[in-house]
């Protein structure tokens, strides 16, 4: 017995020598493993227009692709996902990933791909895959991906499919949460956050008031969007989502505006309620950036926010503790406004490049580099906030969510999401129309039935010619 370990140590060490022998040729000339790309040799691809596959300089053959992202390479967000892409290459370093900021969208977006110029890999939303699938965009990688499905909740993997087929792998994104003062709610003898629309009044009431003694409330309970504008109507469609109210319906295989109804009515005057009464007095010329203004400075109580809601107060020196709860339940439950990012292939990938590509994709959805998300991207101060969520279901045991459990209740979100932008033509209804009525109501100068029947009047029009 001893004879055989004997024997079997000797072969051990024979093969370790052999596998360092072939490590120190392979490596010569292929130092920069994590992070080549940005060495200013040029030997990555631009785009997909190098097919070649092969890196000068290297003995071996490496694989040269680009992923494209929604924000800006130098960004701070930028610069976060590219440490990921570093750690892609230094587990990979026959792939070398060339990132590029500022993803096309709409019709831009598809004449890039058409053309053979787009990158690899697109971070693109789910709307988008959705629109372009349609018109042959990306590649259908149904057959390399669809076991994934059990890592996502159901809603969130439906988000991902087109006519039943994958034209993107769910990778990051946000849901929208209540984020709550807890310090002005322990001054007001608030023990728990609001779990209903009724609550919620109720709350936002109590914590509208006046602190200086001059008549005027000067601290409200919740900051709301009233200007016109993209932020106005995902704060407004939650509510409508809550009520039961849906934004398009299908009739006869074409879309019609569905706001109309005593549930969307209902969601709007609850709304402009609290905004007006709870609400700080400017807030008909607030965006989502001014509510988070507000609640960072402690003008207001609550807040509809997403994840980087948190460390916006963290950034500002954590002057108050931060609490975030689900939205509050409506009459049809609880719904959250959800952008999902994909990552998708376009059309014309192939060989090297597509495999390359697809190893990629794996990477970014794995449970680590799902985890990694959460590390977030660097402030001024040095230290890391996060900026969105994983998708994945499966991380609430991961170190992050551990020492931050209120960021598990935007994985919650997940569970039920409210869709922005239901169906392509729907931007178009809200570009023209849709946030100029709900502004309109808000304001006071039209009622929830004058402007829903107005919105549904001129959004029908516009998607009848739209489809």
């Amino acid at each position: 017995m001893r004879k055989r370990n004997w024997i079997q140590t000797c072969v051990v060490v024979l093969l370790c020598v052999v596998l360092a022998a072939c490590g120190s040729g392979n490596n010569a000339g292929n130092t920069n493993a994590g992070g080549a790309s940005d060495s200013g040799s040029g030997n990555v691809s631009n785009g997909g227009s190098n097919n070649s596959g092969q890196s000068s300089g290297n003995s071996g053959k490496v694989t040269n692709i680009s992923m494209q992202i929604v924000w800006a390479s130098d960004s701070g967000r930028g610069k976060a996902i590219r440490e990921l892409l570093d750690e892609f290459e230094a587990q990979n370093p026959d792939i070398k990933v060339e990132m590029l900021g500022g993803v096309q969208y709409g019709q831009k977006l598809l004449t890039q791909i058409l053309s053979g110029k787009s990158p690899e890999v697109l971070q693109v939303a789910y709307g988008e895959v959705k629109a372009l699938a349609a018109e042959g965009a990306f590649l259908d990688l149904t057959g390399d991906f669809a076991s994934y499905e059990e890592n996502y909740y159901p809603e969130i993997w439906e988000l991902a499919l087109s006519d039943g087929k994958l034209y993107g792998v769910p990778w990051l994104g946000h849901t929208i949460q209540l984020v709550y003062n807890k310090n002005m709610f322990e001054e007001a003898g608030i023990t728990a956050p609001p779990a209903t629309w009724e609550e919620l009044y109720e709350v936002a009431k109590k914590l509208t008031v006046d602190k200086d003694g001059d008549g005027k409330p000067d601290q409200f309970g919740i900051g709301l969007s009233g200007k016109q504008g993209p932020d106005l109507t995902w704060m407004f469609g939650m509510f409508a989502a809550q009520a039961g109210a849906k934004l398009v319906k299908e009739e006869g295989g074409r879309y019609q505006v569905a706001l109309n109804l005593p549930e969307g009515i209902q969601a709007l005057e609850f709304y402009t309620k609290l905004l007006k009464e709870t609400s700080p007095p400017d807030s008909l010329n607030k965006d989502g950036g001014g509510v988070m203004a507000d609640f960072r400075n402690q003008v207001v109580a609550m807040e509809l926010q997403g994840p980087w809601g948190v460390p916006d107060v963290w950034k500002a020196g954590n002057s108050f503790e931060v609490g975030v709860a689900e939205v509050p339940a409506g009459p049809a439950g609880r719904a959250t406004e959800v952008t999902a990012y994909l990552l998708s292939v376009p059309v014309g990938v192939e060989g090297d490049k597509l495999a390359a590509s697809k190893k990629l994709i794996e990477f970014l959805a794995s449970k680590p580099a799902q985890e990694q998300i959460m590390k977030g991207e660097v402030g001024d101060d040095g230290n890391y906030y996060p900026f969105r969520i994983p998708i994945r279901k499966d991380l609430a045991d991961t170190a992050y969510f551990k020492d931050h459990p209120e960021f598990l209740v935007y994985q919650k979100g997940l569970e039920y999401p409210f869709t922005l932008v239901p169906v392509p033509q729907w931007q178009q209804v809200s570009d023209e129309i849709y946030q100029s009525v709900l502004n309109q109501v808000v304001s006071g100068s039209l009622s929830a039935e004058e402007g829903l029947k107005m919105l549904e009047e001129r959004g029908n029009e516009i998607l009848a010619k739209a489809q």
